[in-house]
């Protein structure tokens, strides 16, 4: 199996160790449309002159490697957590890459980093977190939206009902998404293939979630050896 990124960014999601799918998701503009390939062995890159929004990004690994790929450049990066502080700290500070030590390289290379910043909620949940860490001016709105691997992590085994709820939450969360997201802007989501994901109709989510304001502009492969010091993260409710 392999997995793909796309601009209305929509991807499929696999473990760390494996290729997965990444679906692109950009607003409903007509040269993006047009523009759009889905070609599976295309790749999404990312530049140091992008504002970029990490979503749910568990033990922040993800925005550490990508910082890494920008050469330290991390002014414009913005890294959210769904936990508080307290229960991302319990859950990866043990071991031989603890959370301590990756938020630190993220502020040492000037990236924002904030945790209870809820997928369905954007603006509230990270406004409020900018004021209790009393931090700096956040971006009006972001060129890029990156929400790796999302799922409500409820533990629900009967699947359908699994699948509504993760449906649930991912079309808040494009509604949430389109609200900070500037008008050329991109939504990178990706997912591991295979059923139930595959029952998600993510692309058809986004398009009805925002009454159209999103589509489906690629589809590309997305290596996790391409992040070098990318680690798996378990999910908490979104």
């Amino acid at each position: 199996m392999a997995k793909r990124k796309g601009g209305l960014q929509k991807v499929s999601k696999a473990s760390c160790q494996r290729l997965g799918k990444q679906k692109v998701i950009a607003r409903n503009r007509q040269h993006q449309i047009e523009g759009g390939n889905r070609k599976v062995g295309a790749t999404v890159s990312y530049d140091d002159y992008q504002r970029i929004l990490c979503i749910g990004d568990g033990n922040f690994s993800f925005a550490r490697a990508l910082v890494r790929k920008l050469e330290g450049q991390g002014r414009l990066l913005t890294a959210t957590a769904y936990d508080t502080k307290e229960t991302v700290w319990e859950k990866y500070e043990e071991g031989s890459d603890p959370v301590s030590e990756i938020v630190e390289e993220l502020q040492g290379c000037d990236a924002a980093v904030y945790f209870a910043v809820d997928a369905t909620q954007i603006v509230k949940t990270l406004k409020a977190a900018k004021n209790r860490q009393r931090a700096q001016q956040l971006p009006d709105a972001f060129d890029r939206i990156i929400f790796n691997f999302p799922h409500v992590g409820l533990g629900i085994k009967d699947q359908d009902v699994n699948v509504r709820k993760n449906q649930q939450m991912l079309s808040r969360f494009f509604f949430s998404a389109c609200e900070v997201l500037n008008p050329d802007g991109e939504i990178h989501v990706t997912l591991k293939e295979g059923k139930p994901y595959s029952l998600w109709n993510v692309v058809s989510l986004a398009h009805h979630a925002t009454q159209g304001m999103l589509t489906l502009k690629t589809m590309c492969a997305f290596h996790p050896a391409d992040y070098p010091g990318l680690s798996a993260a378990t999910s908490q409710q979104q």
